[in-house]
């Protein structure tokens, strides 16, 4: 009879704090974040709404995406991110939609608006066209361009593995040398320089004989279609379902994927910052078992 009393306690405590919680989770101001409808098509929309569950969580924070038209004009997203919540602990505005952040900042002073830059290099300041050169009321945080590529020359070595052959390395031209040193520091550090090619226009390749990987870092695409039978980095945010099957793994700077250290940084008042790709294996062929397990400890 005790220990049915006991539980029966245990359980009411655990539904109240459960039901507490629930509570606190739902009258927390949202996070915002600005996306476009076909973002979420070409992203996967199974995938957003687990990446977006798993962030909530992590947070303890609804987010809440506001969906906009690919050519909806500036008043209309403004006027969809108001809407949105009366008020938002930060709203996200991917680069492209810096006018608009600018626009709502001015607005709406109390709230953090903070601008992802994605991949530009540290000399580059993106959003000067949009918001002038007072950057200091906005948090803006890009991809942390070293980082990503000094793992992608770490998975380039190992891909390689003791063939010892040609690494061919597609670039933006705008990262082209902070992206090149890191690469190169790479596999300097373990000790296994390659024979590497960086191209900044796809024209400058000529076939992949003698190649044992490829890099796709913001440029090159056309590669996927052309060639084949070559494991391949892809710096992409496109649904892995929907590339070819000679890629081994991708790096990841969406907004999804940038959320959670966007809103940390945010909370601890940083407005300036770095956040890394996350590194998904997607199983591709042409790597063999030993080769998948350090690929995963990257």
């Amino acid at each position: 009879m005790r220990l049915r009393s006991k539980t029966i306690k245990i359980a009411a405590v655990l539904t109240v704090s459960f039901f507490a919680a629930l509570i606190v989770f739902i009258v927390r101001p949202p996070v915002l974040i600005i996306s476009d409808l076909s973002f979420a098509g070409l992203y996967g929309k199974n995938r957003l709404r687990s990446e977006t569950a798993y962030s909530s969580f992590v947070l303890f924070r609804r987010l809440k995406y506001v969906a906009v038209a690919d050519d909806a004009g500036d008043d209309i997203v403004l006027t969809a991110v108001e809407k949105a919540s009366l008020g938002p602990f930060c709203v996200i505005f991917p680069l492209r939609f810096a006018k608009v952040a600018r626009s709502f900042r001015e607005k709406n002073p109390a709230v953090p608006v903070v601008i992802l830059e994605g991949r530009s290099n540290t000399e580059d300041n993106p959003v000067d066209f949009a918001i002038g050169g007072n950057t200091e009321d906005y948090f803006i945080y890009k991809t942390d361009i070293s980082a990503d590529f000094y793992r992608a020359g770490l998975a380039a070595a190992i891909i390689d593995g003791d063939k010892s052959e040609r690494i061919a390395v597609f670039l933006e031209p705008n990262i082209n040398i902070q992206a090149k040193d890191a690469f190169l520091k790479a596999q300097n550090d373990i000790n296994k320089p390659q024979q590497t090619s960086f191209f900044t226009v796809f024209s400058q390749f000529s076939g992949n004989q003698g190649i044992s990987c490829v890099v796709l870092g913001g440029i090159g695409a056309e590669y996927l279609d052309k060639y084949s039978g070559i494991p391949v980095i892809f710096f992409t945010w496109i649904n892995p379902e929907l590339i070819p099957l000679d890629v081994v793994l991708v790096f990841n700077d969406s907004p999804p994927i940038q959320i959670v250290p966007a809103v940390r940084m945010v909370q601890s008042g940083m407005t300036k910052g770095k956040i890394q790709s996350k590194i998904l294996f997607t199983g591709g062929k042409g790597v063999d078992k030993v080769t998948v397990r350090k690929l995963r400890k990257i």
